[in-house]
Parts: C-alpha cells; sequence; structure tokens
C-alpha cells in the first residue's frame, strides 16, 4: 500500500489507512487544472511509454480432448522487447509521432528510456506535429523530469556542490565542510535550477506541460489505447522478433479516432468522479476531526 500513495496515521488514538498528504495536494492540483484547461477549449496531449515482449500471446482455443492440448505453441521465455513512445488526444494518434525500438534486455521497460532519448522525441517528433497552445500530459518518469540546472544534492560529493557553486559566481572558502557547502547551495538556488527541461521546451513552442498525480495513471486515455494496443498484436503475434515491428506498426494504425475519444471521455469521467469523492472525503475528515476534538472536550 505504500508504493501507491498510503499509510498507517492515528486519528483519535486509532490508526487508519490514509491516503499521503502529498498525493491528495497533487491529485487536488492536478484535477482543478485539468478543469480549468477542459473549461477554455484548449487542446490536450497525452503521451506515454509501453512494451510489447516477442513472446506475448492472447487467449485461444484449444483442443481438450486430446492427450496433449493442442493450440498455440508458445515460445517459453519471453522474448525481445520492444519499447513504444507515443501521443494522443481527443483527435486521436498524433501523427508522424511513434517511436519503436527494440530493448537491450527484457529488464523493466522504463529503464530503457532516458532523457536525451526522450527529449529528442519531444522535441523533434511531438512539438511540431500538435496544434498551438496544446496542453501535454505526462507522468513523472525520471526522464521526463530532467532539471535545467540540477542542483547537488546530499549525495553529491563535496567537489561537485563546490564547482556547481562557483558557477553559479558564488565565492566558496577554502576547508568548509559538507553540511556548510549545502547550506550555500540552499541560498543560492533559483527557480531555473528547478525547471525542467522539456516543460521550458514546450513553453518556447506555445505549450505547456502538466504532469500526472503520482500513482494515477489511470487519468492517462493512452492506458486504455496500449490495452488495445497489446490486444491486437497479440492475437496476430508469429513468435518471431523480426515481425515484431511491423506488427506494432500495424496495431498503432488500428487505433480510431473513435477509439482515442472513448479513452479520453473514460478518463474524464473518472477525474469528475474522483474531485466529487475528494469533496466528500474532505468534508468527512473535518466533521470527524471536529466531532473528536469535542468529544476529549468534554
Amino acid at each position: 500500500m505504500k508504493k501507491i500513495g498510503f499509510k498507517f496515521t492515528k486519528v483519535d488514538g486509532r490508526k487508519f489507512l490514509m491516503e499521503r498528504s502529498d498525493v491528495i495536494s497533487a491529485r487536488y492540483n492536478f484535477l482543478k487544472e485539468m478543469k480549468t484547461v477542459s473549461r477554455n477549449g484548449k487542446n490536450i496531449v497525452y503521451l506515454d511509454e509501453t512494451w510489447i515482449n516477442q513472446n506475448t500471446v492472447s487467449k485461444c482455443w484449444i483442443d481438450s480432448t486430446s492427450e496433449k492440448a493442442v493450440g498455440v505453441k508458445q515460445p517459453t521465455g519471453k522474448g525481445g522487447r520492444w519499447i513504444i513512445l507515443h501521443a494522443g488526444s481527443r483527435s486521436g494518434l498524433v501523427p508522424e509521432c511513434s517511436l519503436v525500438f527494440q530493448a537491450k534486455n527484457v529488464g523493466d521497460y522504463h529503464d530503457q528510456m532516458d532523457a536525451d532519448k526522450f527529449e529528442k522525441w519531444f522535441e523533434h517528433k511531438l512539438l511540431p506535429n500538435i496544434p498551438p497552445s496544446s496542453i501535454i500530459v505526462m507522468d513523472n518518469a525520471s526522464y521526463h523530469s530532467r532539471k535545467i540546472h540540477k542542483p547537488p544534492t546530499n549525495s553529491s560529493n563535496k567537489a561537485t556542490i563546490k564547482q556547481w557553486l562557483e558557477e553559479k559566481g558564488v565565492q566558496v572558502p577554502d576547508g568548509l565542510m559538507k553540511v556548510q557547502l549545502m547550506q550555500l547551495v540552499a541560498q543560492h538556488i533559483s527557480a531555473a535550477d528547478t525547471n525542467y527541461v522539456i516543460d521550458m521546451m514546450a513553453s518556447s513552442h506555445g505549450h505547456r506541460v502538466v504532469r500526472l498525480p503520482p500513482y494515477h495513471c489511470q487519468y492517462n486515455p493512452i492506458e486504455l489505447i496500449w490495452a488495445q494496443l497489446k490486444g491486437y498484436a497479440a492475437k496476430r503475434n508469429t513468435f518471431r522478433n523480426a515481425d515484431l515491428k511491423l506488427l506494432i506498426s500495424e496495431a498503432i494504425d488500428s487505433i480510431t479516432t473513435e477509439n482515442w475519444t472513448n479513452a479520453v471521455n473514460h478518463a474524464e469521467k473518472l477525474q469528475a468522479d474522483d474531485t466529487r469523492r475528494d469533496v466528500v472525503i474532505d468534508h468527512f475528515v473535518d466533521s470527524f476531526v471536529i466531532s473528536t476534538s469535542s468529544d476529549e472536550d468534554e
């Protein structure tokens, strides 16, 4: 439960499973932002990455009367893995925007992406192909969130901290301890140091980035598109790695504007439902706290 943003907390001497306050705050800000964006009629573009394994197969019919069940002969293991990066909106997939490449291994597909590769795709494939003044929705993956001038942290060595300070024009006396260097860092961090490269790239083209709250991938309609794409590929899989890239291309082409419209409608409904739910929960928690406080006063 901790991995999806919950924790145990004490209320009136008893422990309750409560959502983390930072997750609640991030969701509230996102839902408020998206409501404003929708009201203003802005074009919203959703992006994400996914993967398909070479030996993926969907359910199939088998001959259960045979001594050996006869069906699709699937090779053992996952086989090669292909990474897919794409974006879309209510109007459908963004044209000329897909990035499909074979992973080097079968580990977590997030490990196959890096900031350089993502930023290159973002600049050369996404930004030129979306309408002006679009809102770009993405999650908080590390390669989406590279900072322009990333400040040093407590895990940085003293030489790195000193170099960063000197690049900022700070005179660093000799013999300072690490904790003193970090105090200087805190004094000289500017807003520009914490800006993301992607956000600045989008802004320079007249667009704006909105990040999903942690643990809320259901707000991104492209998740439903990925499920459809994977289902298409699984039903037609030949288990030959050489055929998979073409099959992925066919699966991408099978996604229609109607598919995207339905997916966006579903995501927006979830957002609206959660907005109403959060208001109810907030009132309940506030009333509960007031009630327990009154009981303690008596």
